[in-house]
């Protein structure tokens, strides 16, 4: 049985395009093709969650002046004052924090993924439902 590293090797084809871009092709057994989409997608949760986790500890570093320490106040500060309002609106927790990651990507705010909102409100005292806890039990 060939390996999908080695048959990757085997027909792997790069042509350069403009602009400092590559063209990537190659050939897969159809039999490969779920596992090779399976661990792509697996790399891009992985690539994004470490993204997500370096720009938070970037703005939570325990050794941060006191401007990241108030900035990032501010910002828990902001979060769970729209959380309340789009949960007062009867909004789900989910859709409170997408429309709150929404709102805070129009204004480019660096903050703004749904990760980061989430991460913001569980540390503000926000946090979502306790994995493990039986519906209908407090």
């Amino acid at each position: 049985m060939t390996s999908l590293l080695s048959n990757l090797r085997e027909h792997l084809q790069i042509t350069p395009l403009d602009d400092d871009q590559v063209q990537v092709s190659f050939v897969l057994p159809s039999d490969l093709l779920f596992d090779y989409l399976h661990v792509l997608d697996s790399l891009t949760g992985l690539v994004k969650t470490v993204r997500n986790k370096v720009r938070l500890a970037k703005y939570s570093d325990s050794s941060a002046d006191s401007f990241s320490t108030q900035a990032r106040d501010r910002f828990y500060e902001r979060v769970v004052s729209l959380y309340d309002l789009y949960r007062a609106q009867g909004l789900k927790r989910t859709v409170a924090i997408q429309r709150i990651s929404s709102d805070l990507r129009v204004e480019n705010h660096p903050w703004s993924t749904v990760d980061l909102v989430r991460t913001a409100l569980n540390a503000a005292g926000r946090p979502g439902r306790l994995r493990g806890r039986i519906a209908g039990h407090k």
